[in-house]
Order: structure tokens, then sequence, then C-alpha cells
């Protein structure tokens, strides 16, 4: 465990974790955070660099919390006490378990990404911005055993605090990249995929059938996907509602959707 605990807010561990709650910041380290303490077991527990993981002094005295501290000690990450209001004030949550666990990004490559996710369906997010949203549908597709997620048109930073919170977990496993609209077609006319717009104008979809390898095109709930991807779908599909609903929050369309076309390994 650390000995000494850091007081000051110009101490450079500190000003490097603060600059991560900021897109700039992390794109300058190439690291971001994790924050709770089942969130931090599972990016401990995943084969991604941790760097450094920061505490409030006096929460090792909790028992879920001293286990993260060993599990993170067990891997050789470097740990920082901090005086308990410092490690609030940098804290993305309202009331903070006291835990900050700094990453490194992971560095998916076109090739990689095409690699890990070959012969499995995709999903495309085109435009997202709620980082809600877009953790949300992370964490749906690794549970559907999706091969990874394309990201097109501004998307929310997948490794913001907010969708690291909201994935739980699938920031750490599934493979994610952002590419231009040109280099993320290329990439589907690589991997063969089927691409399946969600439209409200689309063909019931439980009157569909799919290819083995379904690339799912989810866009903005207000104005749907852009005409680009809109343009080269296969399919429009939609999601059957009661009368008087105008639609689905994106995040619930994308659960009904991927499990609709995924045979989920069970233990």
């Amino acid at each position: 465990m650390a000995e000494l605990i850091i007081s000051s807010k110009d101490n450079r561990n500190v000003k490097l974790v603060r600059s991560l709650a900021e897109k700039k910041g992390r794109r300058a380290s190439g690291l971001f955070l994790a924050e709770g303490l089942a969130n931090i077991r599972e990016a401990l527990a995943s084969d991604l660099q941790a760097e450094m993981l920061l505490y409030a002094d006096g929460c090792q005295s909790r028992p879920a919390a001293a286990a993260v501290l060993e599990q993170a000690a067990a891997k050789g990450v470097k740990l920082l006490a901090l005086q308990p209001n410092l490690l609030a004030g940098l804290a993305q949550t309202e009331e903070s378990q006291g835990v900050l666990l700094v990453l490194r990004q992971p560095a998916w490559s076109a090739e990689a990404f095409a690699a890990a996710a070959r012969g499995r369906s995709l999903a495309v997010l085109d435009g997202l911005q709620d980082p809600g949203n877009v953790g949300t549908i992370l964490r749906t597709a690794w549970a559907a055993g999706l091969g990874g997620v394309l990201l097109v048109n501004e998307c929310a930073d997948i490794f913001s605090p907010k969708v690291v919170r909201a994935a739980m977990g699938a920031v750490y496993h599934l493979p994610a990249l952002a590419l231009s609209n040109d280099g993320a077609w290329a990439l589907l006319q690589q991997l063969g995929c089927q691409l399946v717009c969600a439209d409200a104008a689309g063909r019931d979809f439980r009157l569909c059938r799919w290819d083995a390898s379904v690339a799912w095109l989810l866009g903005r709930e207000a104005t749907g996907p852009s005409a680009f991807w809109r343009g080269r779908a296969e399919q429009l599909v939609a999601i059957p509602m009661q009368a008087g609903v105008d639609s689905l929050n994106v995040a619930v369309a994308a659960g009904i959707l991927f499990f609709s076309s995924q045979n989920v390994a069970t233990k």
C-alpha cells in the first residue's frame, strides 16, 4: 500500500487524473478513468494495462475497497493514497466509492478489429452523442455476443467517464473503433456484413431473416441514420409498437435487435 498521502491538487498525478475528465486530456495521454468498485474489478481482470489506482485514505478499511486494492497490487499497479476530499474532487460521480483506476486505452486498428470481429454481427453507431446510450449499447452488444462496435459521425467518446460507467465492463473487452464513414464502410465490405438499418419506415423486424453476419445501423432518435448510411443499408427494419408511441430509446431498440440475430453462448 502507498505510504504517503497526497494532499495537493497540484500533484502531477492528480493533475493528470483531472485532465482525463475531458476528451482533450484523454486523447493527449491515451489514458482513461474507471470508477466504481465493480467496474474497477472488471477492468483489473481484463487484459488492459492499468497505470495507477488512486484511493481515498481510509477507504481501505472497507472490505470491498480493500479487496480491490489488493487485486491492483497483485497486478503490480501503482497505488496512490489521497486525502478523501481531494479524491472526491476528482471523482465523476456524486457518491464516489473512493477509488479511481487509470487505464491505457486499447489501441484497435482496423486490421485488428476485422480479425476479432470476422464472422460475427456488429453494430454501427451513427452520430449517437448521449454517453448513457452509447455505454448501454456497448454493454448490450457485449452481452449479445456481437463482434464489435463501429462509431461514426462524432459519436460520444467511448472512453468518457459516463460511457465507461454505463458500459459496465464492455469497454475492456469489446472491440470498438471510431472511423470515418468511408473507413467504416470499407471495413464492413471487407467483413461481408449485411447492413441492416433500424428505421421507423422499415419492415417489421420479426418478419425478416438475416445472414450469419449483420451490421446493425443505429442513428439518432430525433433524425435517424445519416443519408450516407441509410442509402447503403440492404434492409430497413422497424420494431412494431403500440399505437401513439413515436419511438423507442435507441439503446432499448438496440437490445431487441441484437438479440434477435445472435446465438449467445450460455454458461
